[in-house]
Protein backbone atom coordinates (compact mmCIF):
# COMPACT_ATOMS: atom_id res chain seq x y z
CA UNK A 1 0.00 0.00 0.00
CA UNK A 2 1.65 3.28 -1.07
CA UNK A 3 2.16 6.10 1.39
CA UNK A 4 -0.67 8.62 1.32
CA UNK A 5 0.16 12.22 0.54
CA UNK A 6 2.46 13.14 3.48
CA UNK A 7 0.57 16.38 4.04
CA UNK A 8 -2.51 14.30 4.77
CA UNK A 9 -0.95 12.27 7.61
CA UNK A 10 1.89 14.42 8.98
CA UNK A 11 1.09 17.51 10.99
CA UNK A 12 1.81 19.34 14.23
CA UNK A 13 -0.33 18.91 17.31
CA UNK A 14 -0.26 20.64 20.68
CA UNK A 15 1.74 18.38 22.96
CA UNK A 16 -1.02 18.49 25.56
CA UNK A 17 -3.46 16.86 23.11
CA UNK A 18 -1.52 13.63 22.59
CA UNK A 19 -1.55 10.83 25.14
CA UNK A 20 0.99 8.11 25.99
CA UNK A 21 -0.28 4.65 26.87
CA UNK A 22 3.02 3.38 28.30
CA UNK A 23 5.36 4.48 31.06
CA UNK A 24 8.98 5.42 30.41
CA UNK A 25 12.40 4.23 31.50
CA UNK A 26 14.24 7.04 33.36
CA UNK A 27 17.63 6.12 31.86
CA UNK A 28 16.30 6.03 28.30
CA UNK A 29 14.41 9.26 28.89
CA UNK A 30 17.60 10.99 30.07
CA UNK A 31 19.51 9.68 27.05
CA UNK A 32 16.90 10.86 24.56
CA UNK A 33 16.42 14.21 26.29
CA UNK A 34 20.16 14.84 26.10
CA UNK A 35 20.20 13.69 22.46
CA UNK A 36 17.41 16.13 21.59
CA UNK A 37 19.32 18.98 23.24
CA UNK A 38 22.55 18.01 21.48
CA UNK A 39 21.13 17.50 18.01
CA UNK A 40 18.44 20.20 18.36
CA UNK A 41 16.02 18.22 16.21
CA UNK A 42 13.31 15.54 16.31
CA UNK A 43 14.13 13.16 13.49
CA UNK A 44 10.92 11.14 13.26
CA UNK A 45 7.29 12.13 13.84
CA UNK A 46 5.45 10.46 16.70
CA UNK A 47 2.77 8.06 15.45
CA UNK A 48 -0.69 8.61 16.91
CA UNK A 49 -4.25 7.34 16.49
CA UNK A 50 -6.69 9.57 14.65
CA UNK A 51 -9.54 9.26 17.15
CA UNK A 52 -7.85 10.06 20.45
CA UNK A 53 -4.27 11.02 19.54
CA UNK A 54 -2.99 8.12 21.62
CA UNK A 55 0.71 7.53 20.96
CA UNK A 56 1.40 4.32 19.03
CA UNK A 57 5.15 4.89 18.66
CA UNK A 58 7.40 7.52 20.20
CA UNK A 59 6.72 7.24 23.93
CA UNK A 60 10.13 8.41 25.09
CA UNK A 61 10.25 11.28 22.62
CA UNK A 62 6.90 12.46 24.00
CA UNK A 63 8.12 12.39 27.60
CA UNK A 64 11.39 14.08 26.60
CA UNK A 65 9.63 16.89 24.73
CA UNK A 66 7.26 17.37 27.65
CA UNK A 67 10.23 17.60 30.02
CA UNK A 68 11.81 20.22 27.75
CA UNK A 69 8.65 22.32 27.87
CA UNK A 70 7.78 22.00 24.17
CA UNK A 71 4.35 23.21 23.09
CA UNK A 72 3.93 21.26 19.85
CA UNK A 73 5.10 17.97 18.36
CA UNK A 74 5.31 16.51 14.83
CA UNK A 75 3.00 13.52 14.38
CA UNK A 76 1.83 11.10 11.71
CA UNK A 77 -1.84 10.27 12.20
CA UNK A 78 -3.28 6.83 11.47
CA UNK A 79 -6.77 5.37 11.56
CA UNK A 80 -6.37 2.90 14.41
CA UNK A 81 -9.55 1.05 13.49
CA UNK A 82 -8.23 -0.16 10.13
CA UNK A 83 -5.52 -2.51 8.94
CA UNK A 84 -3.15 0.46 8.67
CA UNK A 85 -2.07 -0.55 12.17
CA UNK A 86 -1.52 -4.01 13.65
CA UNK A 87 -0.63 -4.74 17.26
CA UNK A 88 1.60 -7.44 18.66
CA UNK A 89 3.64 -8.30 21.76
CA UNK A 90 7.19 -7.93 22.97
CA UNK A 91 8.46 -11.16 24.53
CA UNK A 92 11.17 -10.94 27.18
CA UNK A 93 14.20 -13.08 26.29
CA UNK A 94 16.30 -14.35 29.21
CA UNK A 95 19.98 -15.06 28.76
CA UNK A 96 19.64 -18.21 30.87
CA UNK A 97 16.91 -20.28 32.48
CA UNK A 98 15.89 -18.65 35.76
CA UNK A 99 16.82 -20.32 39.03
CA UNK A 100 13.37 -19.91 40.56
CA UNK A 101 10.80 -22.09 42.29
CA UNK A 102 8.18 -21.27 39.68
CA UNK A 103 5.37 -23.42 41.17
CA UNK A 104 5.44 -21.02 44.13
CA UNK A 105 4.68 -18.13 41.75
CA UNK A 106 2.14 -19.73 39.45
CA UNK A 107 -0.79 -22.04 39.95
CA UNK A 108 -0.30 -25.56 38.69
CA UNK A 109 2.77 -27.42 37.61
CA UNK A 110 4.93 -27.78 34.55
CA UNK A 111 3.10 -27.94 31.22
CA UNK A 112 4.22 -28.21 27.61
CA UNK A 113 5.66 -25.28 25.75
CA UNK A 114 2.69 -25.29 23.38
CA UNK A 115 0.18 -25.25 26.25
CA UNK A 116 1.90 -22.33 27.93
CA UNK A 117 2.03 -20.25 24.76
CA UNK A 118 -1.58 -21.04 23.96
CA UNK A 119 -2.70 -20.01 27.46
CA UNK A 120 -0.97 -16.66 27.02
CA UNK A 121 -2.27 -16.05 23.49
CA UNK A 122 -5.82 -16.87 24.58
CA UNK A 123 -5.45 -14.59 27.62
CA UNK A 124 -6.05 -17.39 30.07
CA UNK A 125 -2.64 -16.76 31.66
CA UNK A 126 -1.19 -13.48 32.92
CA UNK A 127 2.20 -14.56 31.60
CA UNK A 128 4.17 -17.74 30.90
CA UNK A 129 7.77 -18.71 31.47
CA UNK A 130 8.64 -20.77 28.41
CA UNK A 131 11.60 -23.13 28.10
CA UNK A 132 12.83 -25.17 25.16
CA UNK A 133 10.53 -28.11 25.95
CA UNK A 134 8.20 -26.97 28.77
CA UNK A 135 6.60 -23.96 30.44
CA UNK A 136 4.89 -22.56 33.52
CA UNK A 137 1.81 -20.37 33.03
CA UNK A 138 0.25 -17.98 35.54
CA UNK A 139 -3.35 -19.01 34.93
CA UNK A 140 -6.06 -16.53 35.95
CA UNK A 141 -9.80 -17.16 36.08
CA UNK A 142 -10.54 -13.41 36.05
CA UNK A 143 -8.10 -12.12 33.46
CA UNK A 144 -7.28 -8.39 33.58
CA UNK A 145 -4.76 -7.04 31.06
CA UNK A 146 -3.53 -4.28 33.36
CA UNK A 147 -3.00 -6.75 36.18
CA UNK A 148 -1.18 -9.04 33.76
CA UNK A 149 1.33 -6.42 32.70
CA UNK A 150 1.78 -5.09 36.22
CA UNK A 151 2.69 -8.59 37.37
CA UNK A 152 4.85 -9.14 34.29
CA UNK A 153 6.77 -5.92 35.04
CA UNK A 154 7.22 -6.94 38.69
CA UNK A 155 8.48 -10.36 37.63
CA UNK A 156 10.79 -8.84 35.01
CA UNK A 157 12.38 -6.48 37.53
CA UNK A 158 12.84 -9.37 39.93
CA UNK A 159 14.72 -11.33 37.29
CA UNK A 160 16.96 -8.36 36.52
CA UNK A 161 17.60 -8.01 40.24
CA UNK A 162 18.82 -11.62 40.29
CA UNK A 163 21.38 -10.85 37.60
CA UNK A 164 19.48 -11.95 34.49
CA UNK A 165 19.94 -10.08 31.23
CA UNK A 166 16.62 -9.51 29.45
CA UNK A 167 16.13 -8.33 25.89
CA UNK A 168 12.97 -7.75 23.88
CA UNK A 169 11.96 -9.53 20.69
CA UNK A 170 8.88 -10.13 18.58
CA UNK A 171 6.97 -13.32 19.23
CA UNK A 172 8.46 -15.11 16.21
CA UNK A 173 12.00 -13.84 16.75
CA UNK A 174 11.91 -14.83 20.42
CA UNK A 175 10.78 -18.37 19.57
CA UNK A 176 13.48 -18.67 16.92
CA UNK A 177 16.14 -17.63 19.46
CA UNK A 178 14.84 -20.15 21.99
CA UNK A 179 14.78 -23.00 19.48
CA UNK A 180 18.30 -22.12 18.33
CA UNK A 181 19.58 -22.23 21.90
CA UNK A 182 20.58 -18.55 21.85
CA UNK A 183 18.57 -17.79 25.00
CA UNK A 184 17.59 -19.78 28.07
CA UNK A 185 13.90 -18.94 28.37
CA UNK A 186 11.13 -16.58 27.30
CA UNK A 187 8.83 -14.54 29.49
CA UNK A 188 5.77 -14.52 27.22
CA UNK A 189 3.17 -11.75 27.55
CA UNK A 190 -0.53 -11.74 26.58
CA UNK A 191 -1.72 -9.73 23.56
CA UNK A 192 -3.09 -6.26 24.22
CA UNK A 193 -6.16 -5.16 22.26
CA UNK A 194 -6.46 -1.83 20.53
CA UNK A 195 -9.32 -0.69 22.74
CA UNK A 196 -7.12 -1.36 25.78
CA UNK A 197 -4.37 0.83 24.34
CA UNK A 198 -6.91 3.62 23.89
CA UNK A 199 -8.24 3.07 27.41
CA UNK A 200 -4.74 3.38 28.85
CA UNK A 201 -4.04 6.54 26.87
CA UNK A 202 -7.31 8.27 27.66
CA UNK A 203 -7.51 7.35 31.35
CA UNK A 204 -3.85 7.59 32.33
CA UNK A 205 -3.74 4.00 33.59
CA UNK A 206 -0.52 3.33 31.72
CA UNK A 207 1.02 0.04 30.73
CA UNK A 208 4.65 -0.67 31.65
CA UNK A 209 7.42 -0.02 29.16
CA UNK A 210 7.53 -2.35 26.14
CA UNK A 211 3.98 -3.67 26.44
CA UNK A 212 2.45 -3.11 23.01
CA UNK A 213 4.23 -3.47 19.67
CA UNK A 214 2.61 -1.54 16.84
CA UNK A 215 3.26 -2.39 13.21
CA UNK A 216 2.44 0.74 11.21
CA UNK A 217 1.81 0.50 7.48
CA UNK A 218 3.88 3.06 5.54
CA UNK A 219 5.83 4.65 8.38
CA UNK A 220 7.48 8.04 7.60
CA UNK A 221 10.88 8.75 9.17
CA UNK A 222 13.73 11.24 8.87
CA UNK A 223 11.97 14.61 8.92
CA UNK A 224 14.56 16.29 11.16
CA UNK A 225 12.27 18.95 12.65
CA UNK A 226 14.23 21.66 14.53
CA UNK A 227 13.57 21.65 18.25
CA UNK A 228 13.11 25.42 18.29
CA UNK A 229 9.97 25.05 16.15
CA UNK A 230 8.37 22.97 18.88
CA UNK A 231 8.66 25.80 21.38
CA UNK A 232 5.98 27.58 19.34
CA UNK A 233 2.29 26.81 19.12
CA UNK A 234 1.10 24.08 16.78
CA UNK A 235 -0.39 26.47 14.21
CA UNK A 236 2.85 28.37 13.71
CA UNK A 237 5.09 25.29 13.75
CA UNK A 238 2.79 23.44 11.32
CA UNK A 239 3.38 26.08 8.63
CA UNK A 240 7.12 25.49 8.92
CA UNK A 241 6.65 21.73 8.83
CA UNK A 242 4.51 21.86 5.68
CA UNK A 243 7.08 24.11 4.02
CA UNK A 244 9.82 21.62 4.91
CA UNK A 245 7.85 18.68 3.48
CA UNK A 246 7.15 20.59 0.26
CA UNK A 247 10.89 20.89 -0.39
CA UNK A 248 11.68 17.18 -0.12
CA UNK A 249 10.60 13.71 -1.20
CA UNK A 250 9.92 10.37 0.52
CA UNK A 251 12.01 7.38 -0.55
CA UNK A 252 10.37 3.96 -0.13
CA UNK A 253 12.08 1.07 1.62
CA UNK A 254 10.46 -2.40 1.80
CA UNK A 255 9.55 -4.19 5.01
CA UNK A 256 12.52 -5.75 6.75
CA UNK A 257 14.81 -2.83 5.98
CA UNK A 258 17.36 -1.75 8.58
CA UNK A 259 17.76 1.97 9.28
CA UNK A 260 20.06 3.21 12.06
CA UNK A 261 20.39 -0.31 13.48
CA UNK A 262 16.62 -0.82 13.70
CA UNK A 263 14.88 -3.44 11.57
CA UNK A 264 11.41 -2.35 10.49
CA UNK A 265 8.69 -4.96 10.09
CA UNK A 266 6.70 -2.57 7.93
CA UNK A 267 7.44 -0.46 4.86
CA UNK A 268 9.13 2.83 5.66
CA UNK A 269 9.40 6.10 3.78
CA UNK A 270 12.51 8.18 4.44
CA UNK A 271 12.15 11.91 3.95
CA UNK A 272 15.04 13.30 1.96
CA UNK A 273 15.94 16.96 1.73
CA UNK A 274 19.24 16.81 -0.09
CA UNK A 275 20.50 13.77 1.84
CA UNK A 276 19.18 11.65 4.70
CA UNK A 277 20.85 12.33 8.00
CA UNK A 278 19.42 9.56 10.17
CA UNK A 279 17.81 9.72 13.56
CA UNK A 280 18.85 9.49 17.19
CA UNK A 281 15.73 7.90 18.63
CA UNK A 282 13.89 6.45 15.70
CA UNK A 283 10.99 4.54 17.24
CA UNK A 284 12.71 4.83 20.65
CA UNK A 285 14.79 1.91 19.47
CA UNK A 286 16.50 1.32 22.83
CA UNK A 287 13.41 0.13 24.68
CA UNK A 288 10.20 1.46 23.23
Amino acid sequence: MPLPNPSSIITMLPLEEIHPHEEYDPQILLKITNSLLTEEAVHDPLLVSSDNFVILDGTHRYWALARLGCKSVPVAIYDYNTNQVDIGCWYRCLDKAPDLNLPSFVRGGKISKREGLRAVRERKALFAMVYEDSSYAAISESFDIFEAYSLLSFFEQGLRGRGHKLTYATENDAMAKLEAGEIGAILASPPIRKEEVVLAGTTGRLFPLKSSRHIINSRPIGLNVPLEWLCQGAKSSEKRLKSLISRGTFRHLPSGSVVNERRYEEEVYIFELGSFGGGHDSGDRDKG
